[in-house]
């Protein structure tokens, strides 16, 4: 009788403990939330280490917090350090992990930044699909910069059926949020009928909105109208005015054209010295000529270029 008593007490025991493992792996997220002691304390700590720029040291408590299953936004806190190299290493996989953790649980902001990676392929392959889906989900929470984005989709038609009438669309709605890329993106659609008639006072309109507010495109935009005569006579002085505050903003085809009108005295005094800087500014981001007018100016070579050699191409997002 003693014997089987025995059994009984080691069996009820390994029961229980084996009720107490499952409910353990069960609430595995739970128990590690109350090991970390003061979630909130902790959330407030990397807060103010991100924003103070000591990245390395709020990766870490990121990193911590993004293990908590409902942690969304330090999963797409920890996601953007990583897509960004903010500690000095940019590891697009591991900015893909977390995106995506962060994303499945509805952050609007992981949302869009996988719809970006999957739309131009950024660390990842082009996957159209994808690129729509999380862009979507994300615009269905009201989130302006997913509407540019799916829009474009819609502009260029990829994995989409082309809809310049669903993409003004969308560039309304996220233009209505102050967005600026859609408001420089109306413009662009205004000045080639993209879904509305061609009006280059309503393309003026928006690019003057974005640009008031530093959107690169839309400096650049704006300057080519001027340089070009577009809308507005012909001002050489103020294009390069313009591009010189898009060039400022690192924009690579604004380097290279006022690099070009300091080489040709364009607009402003010719200067070698400054042409050779910007084109060493542009070339150093991949501009196809910027190299070919660096080695130009290195020589002081005079030459008188047609203005077919200036990229004044229109941008939109």
């Amino acid at each position: 009788m003693s014997k089987k008593v025995k059994y009984y007490s080691l069996a009820f025991g390994i029961c229980i403990l084996l009720l107490m493992l499952i409910l353990t792996l069960k609430n595995a997220n739970s128990v590690y939330a109350f090991l970390l002691g003061d979630v909130q304390s902790l959330y407030e700590q990397a807060d103010s280490l991100y924003r103070i720029k000591k990245y390395d040291d709020a990766a870490k408590l990121y990193s911590k917090l993004a293990r908590v299953d409902s942690a969304k936004y330090s999963q797409f806190v920890i996601g953007d350090i990583y897509y960004q190299g903010k500690t000095g290493v940019v590891d697009y996989e591991k900015a893909i992990e977390y995106f995506t953790r962060s994303a499945d649980k509805g952050c609007a902001d992981a949302q869009n930044n996988l719809g970006y990676i999957y739309a131009y392929g950024i660390g990842a392959d082009i996957n159209y699909s994808k690129a729509k889906r999380y862009l979507s989900m994300a615009v269905a929470q009201g989130h302006s910069q997913a509407q540019v984005g799916l829009a474009s989709l819609y502009r260029h038609g990829w994995g989409v059926t082309r809809s310049y009438a669903e993409a003004f669309r969308l560039y309304q709605r996220a233009a209505a949020h102050d967005n600026t890329d859609a408001m420089n993106n109306l413009g662009y659609m205004y000045t080639f009928g993209y879904g509305t008639a061609t009006s280059v006072n309503d393309a003026i309109y928006w690019f003057e909105k974005s640009a008031s507010k530093d959107n690169v495109f839309a400096l650049f935009n704006l300057a080519v109208f001027y340089i070009e005569g577009h809308g507005f006579q012909k001002d050489l002085s103020k294009g390069a005015e313009l591009l010189a505050k898009a060039a400022a903003l690192n924009s690579p085809a604004a380097q290279f054209n006022l690099g070009l009108m300091y080489y040709l005295g364009k607009g402003v005094d010719k200067d070698y010295s400054k042409a050779k800087h910007l084109f060493q500014q542009a070339s150093a981001q991949g501009h196809n000529h910027a190299l070919e007018f660096l080695l130009k100016v290195e020589k002081k070579e005079t030459i008188n270029e047609p203005d077919s050699i200036f990229d004044f191409k229109l941008k939109a997002m």
